[in-house]
């Protein structure tokens, strides 16, 4: 749903974004703070601070860029002594002169305007519009993607050099995984490397490795700040609880890779991957288990790490263009935890694999 429609549907004057990711997908202007973009039925306006607007205009997709001290902040700030006042008083002056009589801002916008604007406009909270817009990608944001995908499979074969040569600790080979990737141009944080029984849980990262190790990347790009995100489970010693396990987890996310598509619902993609670790004797969420699996099944990936959709039981219709993430796992405390990660983009008639990689690694250390 397109801005436009928003503010017909609430009967509203303007949608207000402030400062976050959102408002960089909007405006393609990655601001720091205090950046405000407001969009009206009759054309739209990026307000910046002072020093910001000479970047705001060369960057940004906006063509209406206003700073702050063209609104008159820097002498408001000085009768009313508290910045952030000061900023709710010129934008609510602002608001006023476009002929505002009510307004709509986000779930998270900052409580210190929205207080502000009550004193004087309609005011309605609604969940953030840009958040279902981002769910479906353009061929270009598909790309971006794409790029950060091929950098994590590098950054993955970098890590199987490391276990190679002998290397036991999951912490160095954690950090050695984040270096390589900076020094490639993407930024990657708490990458997860575990071993044994910390791997049971599924965000947990460390310890030695074992007869097996989870490496799981997620890095953005330093340079378009789209993400990817790709796990794989590597077998180093036999252990035949561990690669029961892990084939159950591939014939899983291969099944419900396979049914994906325009016009699937995210449950169906779930509850394949619970109909197929259930059909093994696994216990799932499905089934209110503490072990098993114990997540959803895949999460959008984008300008952030978890977006929409969400695939888990939930009536999301899955659109050609979204693109996230077919993540099934079984975790279990006294044994450890395995889990497999590809990112998919859906089409028409299937999916394409972005991270596409063997899912069965067996090193002989």
């Amino acid at each position: 749903m397109m801005i436009d429609e928003i503010l017909e549907k609430h009967c509203a004057d303007f949608f207000i974004q402030h400062s976050d990711i959102n408002l960089y997908y909007a405006t393609r202007f990655k601001a720091l703070n205090c950046v405000f973009y407001i969009v009206g039925r009759k054309g739209d306006f990026l307000i910046v601070p002072d020093m910001e607007k000479n970047r705001a205009l060369r960057e940004s997709r906006v063509k209406n860029v206003i700073s702050l001290g063209d609104l008159g902040y820097h002498e408001r700030r000085k009768s009313v002594k508290d910045s952030r006042k000061a900023i709710a008083e010129v934008l609510a002056d602002f608001l006023r002169n476009k002929g505002a009589k009510k307004i709509v801002v986000p779930t998270d916008f900052p409580a210190f305007l929205t207080v502000r604007f009550i004193e004087e406009f309609r005011v309605e909270v609604i969940e953030n519009p840009f958040l279902k817009i981002r769910a479906v990608k353009s061929p270009e944001e598909v790309e971006m993607i794409r790029d950060v995908s091929t950098a994590v499979i590098d950054a993955f074969n970098f890590s199987l050099d490391i276990i190679k040569k002998g290397e036991k600790n999951c912490d160095y080979i954690r950090d050695e995984i984040e270096k390589f990737l900076f020094l490639k141009g993407y930024l990657a944080e708490n990458t997860i490397v575990s071993s044994g029984e910390v791997s049971s849980d599924p965000h947990s990262s460390g310890g030695t490795v074992e007869d097996h190790v989870l490496i799981d990347i997620f890095p953005k790009s330093r340079k378009h700040s789209y993400y990817s995100d790709f796990t794989r489970t590597v077998i180093v010693r036999k252990n035949m609880e561990i690669e029961e396990m892990l084939e159950a987890v591939i014939e899983a996310q291969e099944s419900a890779i396979s049914i994906i598509r325009d016009g699937v619902t995210a449950r169906d993609v779930h509850y394949k991957v619970c109909d197929v670790l259930e059909s093994y004797g696994y216990k799932t969420i499905r089934q209110k288990a503490d072990e098993g699996f114990i997540h959803s099944t895949g999460h959008g990936i984008g300008l952030e790490l978890h977006e929409e959709p969400r695939i888990f039981d939930n009536d999301e219709v899955l659109r050609s263009g979204m693109v996230f993430t077919v993540e099934p796992g079984l975790y279990y405390r006294k044994v450890g935890g395995v889990r497999v990660e590809d990112v998919v983009v859906v089409k028409r008639d299937g999916c394409e694999v972005l991270t596409r990689y063997p899912k069965r690694i067996y090193l002989k250390v």
